[in-house]
């Protein structure tokens, strides 16, 4: 038992945390509609579980918000290995975006099973803005059975009214 002990600790201990967050908050602004009613963004970023055990997803921070809320978040499948979400503004789908969304899950307790990758789709919202709204970062924490760990994946994502412009930022 002690030597279980040892190996089950020397697994947690060995570096980097098995889920990587990636592939889709990178830096970047899009022009977005609004209404009187503000406006809101479909933003997806791809997570890896890079481990041979399963990881249970159990919440999603931002690291940081300008001008906006986080009205939702939800996994989506990914198509393929090589394609994400993206972004949606004006939650405006692509076909490829309808198709993931159709069979979108809640976060929390959505398990990704050894070395599979999903997207994880924040909607953002910004109420009667007249610059720009985004999201600096995700943090994602999870359980795999043996700990609890976070992954914080960087960039910014964000929209402006389609009067300003991306530079404005």
């Amino acid at each position: 038992m002690g030597a279980a002990l040892v190996v089950a600790l020397s697994g947690c201990a060995s570096g980097a945390p098995p889920l990587t967050v990636y592939g889709g908050l990178v830096d970047r602004c899009v022009e977005n509609r609004t209404t009187g009613q503000g406006s809101i963004a479909l933003l997806g970023t791809t997570v890896v579980n890079e481990s041979p055990r399963s990881v249970i997803l159990r919440d999603v921070r931002a690291t940081a918000l300008t001008n906006a809320t986080i009205d939702a978040v939800v996994v989506v499948p990914l198509l393929s290995p090589e394609s994400g979400f993206g972004v949606a503004p004006g939650a405006a789908l692509t076909p490829e975006q309808r198709v993931m969304w159709r069979e979108r899950l809640p976060l929390d307790g959505t398990v990704i099973g050894p070395f599979e990758a999903v997207s994880i789709v924040v909607q953002l919202e910004a109420e009667d803005y007249r610059d720009y709204a985004g999201i600096d970062g995700l943090r994602v924490k999870y359980d795999d059975g043996w700990f609890s760990a976070t992954s914080v994946g960087d960039g910014a994502v964000g929209f402006v009214p389609p009067w300003a412009h991306c530079s404005s930022r």
